[in-house]
């Protein structure tokens, strides 16, 4: 009998993650010899998780929070998308023992935004609430897409306007600006897109869970609100932005899309995604 190809994800925490679900459908519905793993890995013992998966064969990784910017620098080569963000989020193992970093976290974004409201960033105005590593991949994004402005937003302003400024020096033509959470409602009243790249609204914690990334009447009546957060799958960011009137994009459909990109670079398959996504709902009571 042929052995099982693992492959696995690597983050700290991983309490939340659905990454197993979801790859460990795709692997079932399509019989493909593949079994999907979730390792709790700390920042101290990243490279000798990298090492170690890299000694005992692994077919591909997912690397998460806090491991994206650390494994960038661990890699032999890059794809496109994680030279230009300086992290990776999925590892393939290439021939001649060697490790190829990339970030699907953008164009699952973009793809879902496309897929659920017909629509591009093409020429919009928009929000990014948050600067961290999910910030950094939208902004990039947003801007190769030809984003008429993009303005970040985070708690500590200094975060905001460093990647605002790297984003520059990644795409000249891009226009980023960055700054703090202070007049929110002045920042967003003519953003057609609105993006929450932050925590707020996730399951874990009382308080942030009743979060919200920006104040309800602060949602411009039909922009496009999408959120990072996909557990719950209605957050009140979701559902406050539905009582403006805006269009939603839920983080469910983003969280598919950057895996089915990361499952077709592991085994050159296209992931099942209507039926994957049937199960991370039922998985998270939604269904």
């Amino acid at each position: 009998m042929a052995l099982e190809k693992t492959l696995a994800i690597f983050g700290y925490p991983l309490g939340h993650t659905m990454s197993p679900v979801m790859h460990n459908a795709a692997a079932r519905e399509l019989g493909l010899a593949y079994r999907f793993l979730a390792y709790e890995v700390t920042p101290a013992r990243i490279g000798e998780a990298f090492a170690g998966a890299k000694a005992m064969g692994f077919a591909g990784l997912c690397v998460t929070i806090p491991h994206k910017v650390a494994v960038h620098g661990m890699v032999d080569d890059l794809g496109e998308d994680a030279r230009l963000m300086e992290a990776v989020n999925v590892v393939t193992f290439e021939e001649g023992d060697k490790t190829k970093g990339h970030n699907t976290d953008g164009v699952g974004w973009l793809r879902s935004l496309e897929e659920e409201t017909g629509e591009t960033p093409e020429g919009k105005r928009c929000l990014v609430l948050g600067a961290g590593g999910a910030a950094r991949a939208i902004v990039m994004k947003l801007a190769q897409s030809g984003a008429a402005h993009i303005d970040i937003r985070n708690r500590t302003p200094e975060k905001a306007e460093d990647l605002a400024r790297f984003i520059k020096e990644k795409l000249p033509a891009a226009n980023t600006s960055g700054g703090g959470l202070d007049n929110l409602p002045s920042a967003a009243a003519d953003r057609e897109i609105i993006v929450n790249t932050t925590s707020q609204g996730m399951t874990g914690d009382f308080e942030r869970e009743k979060a919200m990334p920006i104040p309800e009447d602060a949602i411009p009546s039909g922009c496009i609100c999408t959120d990072a957060v996909y557990n719950p799958v209605d957050t009140p960011f979701m559902k406050a932005a539905r009582r403006r009137g805006a269009k939603t994009v839920p983080g469910v459909g983003w969280f598919v899309h950057q895996g089915a990109a990361a499952w077709k670079l592991w085994t050159g398959a296209e992931m099942p995604k209507d039926l994957v996504r049937g199960k991370i709902l039922e998985a998270l009571g939604a269904s």
